[in-house]
């Protein structure tokens, strides 16, 4: 009977030795460094996002937190390879570089049309602010509002 390699992982314990041999031998490649399981997490994980500016000439004003949703946008847009993107964000589009994480201009939506972009991503819209609002069922109980004046009840 020969065995294949594949029959040889199947031993009990045999696949995750060969994981930690494999893992600690990429950690003895670069002296003093991190193990490859901490870059694994680091890459996989939110690292410090680049910010992105607004290019010169570029009339847009935009807060601080419509620059981190749209810097989200860029990192999702560079993720995936594009490197010419139209944001979506507030009813707006923007044109960015997602190289350089420049917005170069707002697009003019009327025309329907738009050249020299590999991505269209949307950054959503700004969280909505909750209205204070009573308990519920107050306004509708007839005892409360024969109180507070309500003819209607």
């Amino acid at each position: 009977m020969t065995l294949n390699p594949l029959d040889i992982l199947a031993l009990p314990g045999l696949a995750n030795a060969a994981v930690q041999s494999v893992g600690s031998a990429l950690d003895r490649l670069v002296p003093g460094s991190n193990s490859f399981a901490d870059h694994l997490k680091k890459a996989q994980g939110d690292t410090d996002r680049l910010p992105v500016e607004i290019g010169r000439g570029v009339e847009v004003e935009l807060s601080k937190e419509q620059l981190v949703r749209i810097a989200e946008a860029a990192d999702r847009a560079e993720a995936e390879g594009a490197t010419n993107a139209v944001v979506m964000i507030d009813g707006m589009a923007l044109e960015l570089d997602v190289t350089l994480r420049t917005i170069r201009g707002v697009v003019d939506q009327e025309s329907g049309l738009k050249t020299g972009i590999d991505a269209v991503v949307y950054a959503g819209n700004a969280p909505e602010t909750k209205k204070a609002t009573g308990p519920a069922g107050l306004a509708s109980n007839t005892d409360v509002r024969k109180i507070v004046g309500d003819q209607a009840a």
